[in-house]
């Protein structure tokens, strides 16, 4: 990390804007850095990868950046996404006719970086300047090569993931959002490890607490009263997700309550995340809750505050993440959290989580009943676990990422101080 250097340079930077010092007086290291942020096209609907790009636009110009966003336009595709050309057509307006737009906006830039690593088909066409590379996961690359059981790629998946990975190999640096990412893209050789470095996500957005009453005010539009006590999921529908087994601890939550003739923990189910399939309503009303499970869409960020706040936890039983940010978006919100013994979630979830076995219904319900005493004490440790994840932290790793990718073509350059 680059604290001191950063700090450093956003001093200079302060003077220079105060008239205190000359700007002819900054040393090269401390000039500002142009950064092109190379973002997701929005009609892919990658909530995700959405808000870590706005991380980037609203932190880097406090550290002494300009900043830049280019996103692929939307031109050709006009038709509904259940349409067999909306995939096409999307790639078409992503990888056909953005690239002129692109390398023109390039030549401006000291630095391009490329926020998702799905989009590192760019690298070759942005290569007169240093290129840096974020790789959220290597999950799909893995599934292309037939290492994902339950998930067979298509033809033109394996295709795409494919360019995607001998593009990735081209970058100045590739930067990781967890050490397990790392050490997935190195065991499937996409990129050389001299080449590869790790900056742990942080919070995207001010997840912090809040009050009971003003929490259960922003939330009371989704049917949800203040005495209700509800087990909270956030995520899609894609099956690493694990939904089924979040919906079966839910019921089995319900019946061993039943049977011992106590209250459960929890008397609702609320996924932030697409509509259930038809499986699981079907799974649900079988055992007479279907009126007990909300799915909530369109939840804006104040909202999803408030849900993390007033849950009474958060159960996350992923087979498969590149990071998890919910995990520490409910622990800084003060939600306990369960999640699977799996990493990157049982590395980042710190002494504050409860880790289960994301394939045993039945044993997640009995550490959730198990866990009703400790509570309080998950809820203070989530918190204080969470202090480690600052966007600040982050900014400052990526502000080194750009210096060395810098260095890399011009050693010139002087290197961060570590």
């Amino acid at each position: 990390m680059t604290t001191e250097k950063d700090q450093h340079a956003r001093e200079q930077l302060a003077k220079v804007l105060t008239g205190i010092i000359p700007s002819e007086k900054i040393s090269e290291d401390d000039r500002m850095i142009k950064v092109l942020l190379v973002g997701n096209y929005a009609p892919d609907g990658q909530a995700s990868m959405l808000a870590f790009q706005r991380v980037f636009e609203r932190e880097l110009p406090a550290l002494g950046c300009e900043v830049r966003v280019t996103t692929p336009p939307r031109r050709l595709q006009g038709v509904p996404p259940d349409s067999r050309w909306w995939k096409w057509l999307g790639y078409l307006d992503k990888f056909i006719l953005f690239i002129p737009t692109i390398a023109l906006q390039a030549r401006w830039a000291d630095v391009v970086h490329i926020c998702d690593h799905s989009n590192s088909m760019y690298v070759p066409w942005v290569r007169r300047k240093p290129t840096v590379v974020t790789c959220h996961d290597v999950i799909a690359v893995q599934a292309a090569r037939g290492l994902v059981d339950g998930w067979t790629v298509g033809w033109s998946g394996r295709l795409l993931q494919r360019l995607i990975g001998s593009a990735l190999a081209r970058a100045d640096l590739v930067v990781c959002v967890s050490h397990l990412t790392r050490r997935a893209l190195l065991e499937l050789r996409l990129a050389d490890e001299s080449r590869v470095t790790t900056v742990v996500n942080g919070l995207n957005d001010n997840f912090c607490p809040i009050e009971p009453g003003p929490a259960q005010a922003l939330i009371s539009r989704f049917g949800l009263r203040p005495e209700d006590q509800f087990l909270l999921h956030v995520g899609s529908d894609l099956p690493r997700k694990n939904r089924k087994s979040v919906v079966e601890t839910f019921i089995a939550l319900q019946r061993r309550a039943a049977e011992a003739g106590t209250e459960a923990p929890v008397q609702h189910l609320v996924f932030v995340g697409p509509e259930l399939g038809p499986s699981l309503n079907d799974l649900a009303r079988q055992h007479g809750l279907a009126d007990r499970i909300r799915t909530l869409q369109d939840v804006t960020h104040e909202e999803l505050r408030a849900l993390y706040a007033r849950a009474t936890a958060l159960l996350f039983p992923s087979l498969q993440e590149g990071f998890g940010w919910p995990v520490i978006e409910a622990q800084a919100c003060g939600c306990p959290v369960f999640a699977s013994d799996l990493a990157p979630m049982n590395e980042i979830g710190g002494a504050g989580a409860c880790y289960i076995n994301p394939h045993a219904p039945e044993s997640m319900a009995e550490l959730i009943e198990g866990a009703a005493g400790r509570l309080k004490e998950m809820r203070e440790l989530g918190l204080q676990n969470a202090l480690g994840y600052s966007t600040t932290q982050m900014m400052a790793g990526y502000l080194a990422a750009y210096r060395l990718a810098l260095r890399a073509r011009n050693p010139r350059v002087p290197a961060a101080h570590s």
